[in-house]
């Protein structure tokens, strides 16, 4: 049994990741349970490395193979839920997709009332990135509240709040805030907890009239219509994994700036479509 490394090889769990059959935790459990093959042996060791290339990989004796990842975005309309289906009869943003949608998932998350920037794709390994806190990629949101937000609000939600999560006070993390005309702001964090920003404008009174995603790190919303899907470009993507990459801070500024400890993500706009 090869269990070394070298050029071209990876371990098992993040292959099965990479040839977009499920996450790499995902991955290794499959690995330690015993449903997984390598050249026709049940392989239960996760830190087996492997070639991509020559071995053959089955998974619940299903073999994978290598095949083309796509990546693509949404305007999410309000009243669709991110799921498959819903049990209340709700639309699902993958009716938006259309017919080729089957094998792909949803990077994060929109609650029904909120709009906006939704990524999908098959490529498991890129999502888990992308969504990863230790990746601390900045998603960026517009809202509308019932009144504007005054200063010492504003440097409180940078600062971080408590907000109660599934019977749990938690502390959140800096955030970045530029308030706009009007009740109109944007704040963006480097979190994802259930209705986090919602729970975060509550925490201080405020009501959210209107939500919606415009940013993921350096992926922009732009002009995509609501409702509308589009591929992303080779440009976008590129940008966007450059983005992706662990063990990089930010720090919020007073007047909604970035400012990096180590290395600014996010900072670079891809130009709109």
């Amino acid at each position: 049994m090869k269990t070394s490394h070298g050029p071209g090889r990876v371990t098992l769990p993040r292959a099965i990741s990479k040839l977009g059959s499920a996450s790499r935790l995902r991955a290794e459990s499959l690995v330690v349970n015993g449903d997984v093959k390598v050249n026709g042996a049940v392989e239960r060791n996760p830190h087996r490395w492997v070639d991509l290339v020559r071995d053959r990989i089955e998974v619940k004796e299903q073999a994978l193979e290598r095949h083309s990842f796509r990546y693509c975005m949404v305007n999410k309309p309000a009243g669709f839920v991110t799921t498959r289906s819903d049990e209340r009869g709700a639309r699902t943003v993958f009716e938006l997709l259309g017919a080729p949608s089957e094998d792909l998932l949803a990077v994060g998350r929109l609650d029904k009332e909120s709009t906006g920037l939704l990524l999908f794709t098959n490529d498991h390994h890129f999502a888990d990135r992308v969504t990863s806190p230790e990746t601390g990629l900045y998603k960026t949101y517009r809202l509308v509240l019932d009144r504007p937000l005054d200063q010492e609000d504003a440097e409180s939600l940078e600062g971080g709040v408590s907000i109660r999560v599934e019977g749990r006070d938690i502390e959140t993390g800096p955030a970045v805030v530029r308030r706009l005309k009007g009740n109109e702001i944007e704040i963006s964090i480097s979190e994802g907890k259930n209705r986090q920003v919602r729970r975060m404008l509550g925490e201080l009174s405020y009501g959210v009239v209107e939500l919606q995603r415009i940013a993921i790190g350096p992926l922009q919303l732009g002009s995509l219509p609501e409702g509308r899907v589009r591929d992303l470009t080779s440009e976008e993507l590129s940008i966007l994994k450059r983005a992706a990459q662990p063990s990089r801070t930010l720090s919020a500024s007073p007047d909604g700036g970035r400012k990096s400890k180590k290395v600014l993500r996010g900072n670079r706009r891809i130009p709109n479509r």
